[in-house]
């Protein structure tokens, strides 16, 4: 009878902490879907985002130019968010272990703004849940285990500069934002483009390849990295290797995500873009 009653209670403890790490797990994600929808709310109308000029586009290095005509979003009817899901592999370590990911990701055109809300599988039974959030000028990086335990939060202007860099990065999955007042491109040559943006206070610049067929290739820039709580500019790349369209226009779908260290690439992230909305 006393062995029961302990099971029983040993049970009851379980069975709390169970409901206590969902309820937590729940909240958390309750909370990342408010912010998305304070994210959304801040899109213009389509109708009124980004009519291209045929002036602007003239001004365009050629590179870019043919990039634009060939995703064919200018053809489209106009847009201002784009909704993004991933899925892929990343690692925290240049030896550390590969772990599998699904995300999704909101961005906007009018100001640069996104929110990027990952589920990554740690170990079996173990999830990471990760949040990275850029607007009105700031960003906000959070890292939970299992939904509840505060495993790493980032703010700051270096976290700032590195989500406005990313932004910059990721234009070629909407691209009209490349017609944006706050860009500006300067020509490199038959392939390749430095693209800058002004965004409030802070400025960001990084350099695009392309094939000869348009399609982007490569993107380069400084930017922040956290190095165990102090920060550091590195160079930092994304590759470009697989192409897909979505509702009619081309984007990358798979590619990866580097750091170039002094002791190397550290090659850091693998995504898959399995489904583009744009709206």
């Amino acid at each position: 009878m006393y062995w029961l009653w302990i099971a029983a209670v040993i049970s009851a403890i379980i069975i709390s902490l169970i409901i206590g790490i969902a309820a937590r797990n729940r909240a958390y994600r309750a909370g990342v879907a408010a912010e998305e929808a304070r994210l959304l709310r801040q899109a213009p109308l389509p109708s009124s985002f980004l009519q291209p000029e045929e002036d602007r586009l003239r001004k365009l290095p050629p590179p870019v130019a043919r990039w634009l005509k060939l995703t064919g979003a200018l053809d489209q009817t106009p847009f201002s968010s784009v909704h993004i899901r991933q899925k892929g592999m990343l690692r925290t370590q240049p030896d550390g272990r590969w772990m599998p990911f699904l995300a999704d990701q909101h961005s906007l055109l009018a100001a640069p703004a996104f929110i990027w809300k990952a589920k990554i599988r740690a170990a079996p039974g173990v999830a990471i849940y990760g949040r990275d959030l850029y607007a009105d000028q700031h960003a906000d990086m959070l890292i939970k285990l299992m939904g509840i335990l505060t495993a790493a939060h980032a703010r700051g202007p270096e976290v700032d500069q590195g989500s406005l860099v990313r932004y910059l990065a990721e234009i070629v999955w909407y691209p009209p934002a490349a017609l944006s007042p706050n860009m500006t491109w300067e020509a490199l040559g038959p392939d390749a483009a430095r693209a800058s943006i002004s965004y409030g206070g802070a400025a960001v610049s990084g350099i695009f390849y392309f094939q000869e067929s348009g399609e982007p290739v490569r993107f380069e820039a400084q930017r922040y990295m956290d190095a165990g709580g102090t920060f550091r500019l590195e160079a930092w790349s994304v590759r470009m290797e697989a192409y897909r369209k979505f509702q009619g226009i081309l984007v990358p779908s798979r590619g990866e995500v580097s750091w170039q260290l002094e002791t190397g690439p550290f090659h850091w992230l693998h995504f898959e873009v399995t489904d583009a909305q744009f709206g």
